[in-house]
């Protein structure tokens, strides 16, 4: 499990302290596991090194999925109702934002900072306006799109934001032209990531069979890991020594089982169960790919970068462009009819994998949170001016 001992500046006052607020408020929808949840326990830690920070979930506090300091004060709502129906669900959320107000009334925060679509819709209609609200998009909502009542929410909620940040260039272009959220207002700060103190890169030194493709990440209908295992049952009568590893749970996992069953893949496919450090089984993988409909910004990606893994990534977000230069640090896949010509190209040719991993894992290096971390502090800053 990570512990603080994993980020150096826990050890060592690397940043200068700068103007701050001395209480913040953050908000997310859960923290039982994700790339933006991963992001939200380096936020929240990062703040809590500063000043007192609250971490307030809509849902209970007993199952989180990430490491927290002990310096963050933890409250769960227990409001996360998965029953439909559009009365239920808006006496719900009335009662989300209600029980948001009061937790803001107790907390008495100086600035409260919000991730994720719905739940910074809510985060902004129960704040007060003295208080400054930092929110964080952490999807493509051209994608992702709400229903009718909360887009219309949200083209009424986030314009009132002091900030906000998302993740790429272009989602600041997007927001700014719909008017979502003004361009002066949007700071582009992409996902970090923190490497465990474990410096061997197992990725270009293995030679045991068998090798191991590996997906990492949630079992949704737009992660399209059915894309994933077509493909594999196209490719592993072609690479023998090589198997396919699926991390993750979520809603799709009985569907994929009975997919991958049915195309007869049982001796060449391994399910993995969702786990909060990920690091071992990438650092014991050969090779990492992502056939998603769309992304924010993979945090599983990054990942294995470090690792030193070569990457398959199909365009499914600006940020594969931003982040991968197409045969030099990964393989950047057009669209889903040449998923299988790439994988083959990857698992073929040993000393391609070896030249895009070297360079991946240079490449991950923007991204490691003791530099993002800056970025994300001088928002703050900017949001209490």
């Amino acid at each position: 499990m990570a512990n603080e001992k994993d980020n150096p500046r826990n050890q060592s006052n690397e940043f200068p302290k700068i103007a701050m607020p001395q209480r913040a408020l953050l908000v997310i929808h859960s923290m039982r596991g994700g790339g933006s949840e991963r992001q939200f326990s380096y936020l929240a830690n990062e703040l809590s090194q500063q000043f007192h920070t609250t971490l307030v979930t809509l849902d209970d506090a007993g199952d989180d999925g990430y490491a927290l300091s002990p310096r963050v004060s933890r409250v769960g709502l227990g409001l996360i109702d998965h029953h439909g129906g559009p009365i239920r669900g808006s006496i719900a959320n009335m009662r989300r934002v209600w029980a948001l107000r009061q937790e803001i009334q107790r907390v008495d925060p100086d600035i409260v900072i919000s991730f994720c679509d719905t739940n910074n819709i809510l985060t902004l209609l129960a704040c007060p306006s003295s208080i400054p609200v930092l929110i964080s998009e952490r999807s493509d909502p051209r994608h992702q799109r709400l229903s009718r009542m909360w887009e219309t929410l949200r083209s009424y909620a986030y314009p009132k934001c002091r900030a906000c940040v998302v993740q790429t260039d272009e989602m600041r272009d997007y927001f700014a032209a719909t008017g979502l959220v003004a361009a002066e207002k949007t700071t582009v700060i992409p996902s970090a990531i923190q490497i465990p103190s474990h410096p061997k890169n197992y990725a270009t030194s293995k030679i045991d069979s068998p090798k191991t493709l590996i997906y990492v990440g949630r079992l949704s209908k737009e992660k399209r890991v059915d894309r994933l295992i077509d493909a594999w049952a196209s490719l592993r009568h072609h690479h023998e020594y090589w198997q396919l590893n699926i991390v993750g749970d979520g809603p799709e996992r009985e569907n994929l089982q009975k997919q991958a069953e049915y195309l007869g893949l049982s001796g060449t496919l391994v399910w993995s169960k969702w786990c909060e450090n990920p690091w071992q089984q990438l650092r014991s993988s050969d090779a990492y790919c992502l056939v998603s409909q769309y992304e924010g910004f993979p945090q599983s990606m990054l990942e294995a970068m470090a690792c030193g893994l070569p990457v398959a990534v199909l365009n499914c977000s600006p940020a594969i462009g931003e982040t991968i230069q197409h045969e030099k640090n990964g393989l950047v896949i057009a669209n889903e009819s040449e998923i299988v010509s790439n994988l083959n190209k990857l698992l073929s040719d040993r000393q391609l994998r070896a030249t895009l991993g070297t360079n991946a894992s240079h490449r991950s290096k923007d991204f490691l949170w003791d530099k993002l971390a800056v970025k994300w502090l001088d928002v703050i800053r900017r949001c209490m001016d």
